[in-house]
């Protein structure tokens, strides 16, 4: 079962592909980020996510798309600009005819991490422990690897919870 997850956000959403044969075994097939003009227009900023999540899923036509549950945020700003991205998200995964399941942040970080109140740090420790040089390969900045763990972990996720781990 090959699974995309995904960490929305207009300036910078992360994404991961896995692959689980559900027995255990998960492997990673690709990472990386889709990043957009911090001073550009909020719809064309929109418009760049959709197309290239599109051409993603066209690429590598996943069986399922994975994404973290909106979850409430104290900058209001902030939270309304990811509840755009994730709209644009599911939109691209509806009309790609990908099944989408979301996960609670609580849940992922219990699940990766071992801990429900785990800190970022901790969760990029423990993606890069369950996928080992995987995800080391890729000559990346450090922040783009920052934001593509959180789309490795929530597909992780859900491999770990498909084979009940």
């Amino acid at each position: 079962m090959l699974i995309l997850g995904i960490d929305p956000g207009t300036a910078t959403t992360g994404y991961g592909l896995v692959e689980s044969d559900g027995n255990g075994t998960t492997k990673v097939i690709t990472w990386g980020l889709i990043e957009t003009d911090k001073n550009g227009f909020k719809e064309k900023r929109l418009e760049v996510i959709y197309k290239e999540i599109l051409a993603l899923i066209k690429t590598h036509s996943p069986d399922l798309f994975v994404m973290e549950k909106v979850f409430f945020a104290t900058n209001a700003k902030t939270a309304i600009a990811v509840g755009q991205a994730q709209g644009v998200l599911l939109l691209a995964a509806s009309k790609s005819r990908v099944q989408v399941v979301e996960y609670a942040p609580g849940t992922i970080k219990k699940v990766i991490a071992g801990d429900g109140r785990a800190k970022k740090k901790d969760m990029q420790k423990a993606v890069r422990k369950i996928l080992g040089s995987h995800v080391k390969s890729k000559a990346h900045k450090k922040t783009h690897f920052d934001n593509a763990a959180d789309a490795l972990a929530v597909a992780l996720t859900h491999a770990f919870s498909v084979n009940k781990f």
